[in-house]
């Protein structure tokens, strides 16, 4: 018996050793990517007055940089690329855990797909999983059911096949990232060809899912709960406005939140010159749909 639990201790240790071994790939990973905004905030380093959340139009529409000068309110964008409303809830929860408090919350509204299914809409893994080191994202990707619980103890539970990929992960150029966080898009896609629709489309709230409107709901109550201005912002798309779902979109809100709407009556939203595509502006559109947001802001403060 003490032979084998010899064995046994010998066993454990020669794996004990050789799973701390994988740790290089754990804590090599967080920096080769280009964007390390996540593990800045879950750092503590992302203490702004107004943050901004939400997908792509998030990103590339707003410019984070120019509502703090506009305003004079510190801001940051962490809107994240083809992110929806859950992942959106995640940041704002991490913002509030290891950061102070912001004043305000933006957050970029996907009509007409902030409730529905859309592929290109998502839980944003591929941002959590190059931070597995820190207990806090490992704790999350246990609870979204990416990690099981043995990765609590080891090294070789936190890894993904991206982990052994030692090589920089190269920066966007059509939409690079400004020190503010945002990334508004500066060069146009060559051959690309959109035209305005005119089409009124209408709004199937039997699409929606439940689980979209939970988050939408919770972060609506963590702003209530922490005092934060929660202002949700709809940008241009290269078509015409859907009253459906902003009417849908209204009936869910509490009543000291605030809704800005890009305005409409404005030439340039009609301009396929200020568009990378049709539902993404170029700076030289973002820049003026942000004098709106800085306008509202001073407004409402």
């Amino acid at each position: 018996m003490k032979k084998f639990l010899l064995r046994i201790g010998l066993f454990a240790f020669v794996l004990f050793i050789f799973d701390k071994g994988f740790y290089y790939f754990l804590d090599k990973a967080p920096t080769l990517e280009y964007d390390q905004r996540l593990e800045q905030v879950i750092n503590g380093k992302i203490n702004k007055d107004i943050i901004v959340l939400g997908s792509s139009r998030g990103a590339g529409n707003i410019i984070a940089s120019q509502i703090e000068k506009e305003t004079s309110l510190s801001s940051y964008n962490l809107s994240y690329t083809g992110s929806n409303v859950l992942f959106q809830e995640f940041i704002l929860k991490s913002v509030l855990k290891f950061n102070k408090k912001p004043k305000k919350i933006i957050l970029s509204i996907d009509n007409t797909h902030e409730f529905i299914y859309e592929k290109t809409l998502n839980f944003k893994f591929d941002k959590l999983y190059p931070l597995s080191k820190y207990n806090y994202i490992n704790n999350e990707l246990i609870k979204q059911k990416e990690r099981n619980i043995a990765s609590h103890l080891f090294c070789l539970g936190r890894l993904s096949k991206n982990s052994f990929l030692l090589e920089q992960e190269p920066i966007p150029t059509k939409n690079p990232f400004l020190p503010c966080g945002s990334m508004p898009f500066v060069e146009k896609l060559p051959g690309y060809k959109f035209e305005f629709s005119n089409a009124i489309e209408g709004y199937d709230i039997k699409k929606e899912l439940p689980e979209k409107l939970k988050a939408f709901k919770n972060i609506q109550a963590i702003c209530k709960e922490n005092n934060i201005q929660l202002i949700f912002v709809f940008s241009p798309n290269f078509k015409e406005f859907n009253t459906d779902f902003e009417k849908r979109f209204r009936k869910l809100l509490l009543p000291e939140n605030k809704i800005l709407i890009y305005n409409k009556a404005n030439p340039i939203y009609k301009d396929k010159a200020y568009y990378f595509d049709a539902s993404h502006l170029m700076k030289s559109g973002a820049i003026i749909f942000t004098s709106e947001i800085s306008t509202f802001i001073n407004q409402n403060k």
